[in-house]
């Protein structure tokens, strides 16, 4: 639910900033734990850098991984399928 909430603020005004990302996360520890260790690393958001402030846009694989996400019904599949051992 927060990977869905993060893209949605960010593709809704088509780039976000940190304090914008913050504001949904609640603090910076969180913010990092999502930004640096799981979305830039993963290249489903983009960083850039104007003065003092970081800005965030969603990539190709981002909308994709947006899509997905919206689609719960997807989700759940993927979730049944990854807790089965399938032979």
């Amino acid at each position: 639910m927060i990977a869905l909430e993060l893209l949605n603020r960010v593709e809704a005004s088509g780039e976000s900033s940190k304090w914008d990302l913050i504001k949904v996360l609640g603090n910076d520890v969180m913010f990092k734990n999502w930004m640096e260790d799981f979305f830039l690393p993963e290249g489903i958001l983009e960083e850039r850098r104007e003065g003092r402030n970081y800005y965030y846009t969603v990539t190709d694989l981002g909308r994709q991984f947006h899509r997905f996400l919206k689609n719960g019904n997807i989700i759940k599949l993927f979730n049944r399928v990854s807790g089965r051992r399938l032979k």
